[in-house]
């Protein structure tokens, strides 16, 4: 009996039934903006949380932050932000190691170029580390206006 148990529960699990849907998981990095809408040469404060759901602790953690089709040179001045730094055309903040199912929070300011196109630009973001990284998330958006 307990033979035929374990046989229909192997089949159950290679048909995929009996087994739990994963669920998507939660954004590796999530951030938030204040305030949402700017002027041309004012600052922007971000406020970041980094998660690593990963089987493995995460090397050299650092936040990768972009703007929707590359537009980051246009918008964010990282000169603005004494821990930041310029990485391609992304900017950088190093939060360091971050162990299996941790977290790192943390929040900084940087300015807006005073040339900054008036608009919306939509802000991208990544948990980045030197032995593996998580997916590019959108959002949110920021709207440059006088």
């Amino acid at each position: 009996m307990r033979k035929a148990i374990v046989a229909l529960m192997c089949v159950l699990a290679l048909m995929g039934m009996g087994v739990p849907a994963n669920a998507d998981p939660a954004p590796s990095s999530t951030v938030s903006i204040t305030p949402a809408t700017v002027a041309p040469g004012a600052a922007l404060t971000f406020s970041v949380t980094l998660s690593n759901a990963d089987a493995d602790p995460l090397k050299g953690g650092k936040l990768g932050l972009g703007v929707a089709n590359g537009a980051i040179n246009q918008l964010l001045d990282v000169s603005t932000c004494a821990l930041c730094y310029q990485a391609g055309n992304t900017i950088r903040y190093d939060v360091g190691d971050v162990p299996i199912n941790g977290s790192k929070t943390f929040t900084f300011t940087i300015g807006v170029f005073a040339s900054a196109q008036l608009g919306q630009y939509v802000i991208e973001h990544q948990f980045v580390g030197d032995n593996y990284s998580y997916e590019t998330v959108e959002g949110p958006t920021v709207t440059v206006s006088r």
